[in-house]
């Protein structure tokens, strides 16, 4: 909060409520930053937990996982938009005078690196430090609800009241990715690799503009700038976490 405080002074942040987009990068990437330093410091100054407890190894097993999860991720994403295109839920949005410019070339080269530093922290903190603490008091099952669900709920600090109809998918994704780690020993990369697919794919559709809402998509077709709140990606959600459940089960 302090960090925010001085940054949201230097950069003439307003004070509102909920926080305009173009003003939550500034405020979110100096939260981001300062986590691995604190993880880091508890590691050496707290009760004896290493990276490697929290399911960072930075060992040369790790690309593997973290390439697959990333294919499946965006592959995925790339699914979804297409069964949305059939249904006629979503469609491509026209070029001309009234479509919104593209992201600047910079964001977009950026956003490969931005992408996989935001899902790597989010893992770090959510499938890492706060799934290990919560299983010091909770059996799997209680720490799998709690840790899903604060995940979820910590996105209203951006979106506030209107982030409310996320959750549920927010939750179902925070099951998903706990499902990662457990398929993988505890080690974080293969959902390290779904997160920053996700959020990349998702991302880079948003920064080139390339669909819009149809006019007559149903209720079922979730909120247009949320896409948790749709059928499909909530179907996108169950069948990766399957597909993890599936090969764990039958291949190991």
């Amino acid at each position: 909060m302090p960090v925010a405080l001085g940054i949201a002074r230097l950069a003439k942040i307003p004070w509102r409520y909920p926080i305009a987009p173009e003003h939550k990068l500034p405020l979110l990437l100096p939260l981001y930053l300062l986590a691995p330093p604190a993880v880091e410091i508890y590691c050496r100054y707290g009760h004896g937990e290493t990276w490697a407890n929290y399911g960072v190894t930075w060992q040369s097993s790790t690309w593997t996982p973290l390439g697959v999860g990333l294919g499946v991720a965006m592959l995925g994403v790339v699914i979804l938009v297409a069964v949305q295109l059939a249904l006629g839920w979503r469609q491509w949005r026209p070029a001309g005078v009234d479509s919104p410019p593209a992201a600047p070339p910079a964001l977009l080269l950026a956003l490969p690196i931005l992408t996989l530093f935001i899902g790597w922290v989010e893992e770090l903190i959510f499938r890492g430090v706060l799934v290990n603490g919560l299983l010091t008091a909770l059996p799997w099952v209680g720490v799998a609800i709690l840790a899903s669900t604060i995940f979820a709920t910590s996105h209203l600090l951006w979106d506030g009241p209107a982030g409310v109809p996320s959750l549920p998918g927010l939750g179902l994704m925070g099951l998903v990715l706990l499902l990662a780690r457990w398929a993988m020993a505890g080690d974080l990369s293969l959902a390290w690799g779904l997160h920053t697919g996700w959020i990349f794919a998702i991302a880079l559709i948003d920064a080139l503009h390339l669909i819009q809402p149809s006019p007559t998509a149903p209720a079922l077709a979730g909120k247009p700038d949320q896409p948790l709140t749709g059928l499909p990606a909530l179907g996108l959600m169950v069948l990766t976490g399957l597909g993890i459940w599936g090969y764990t089960v039958w291949f190991h």
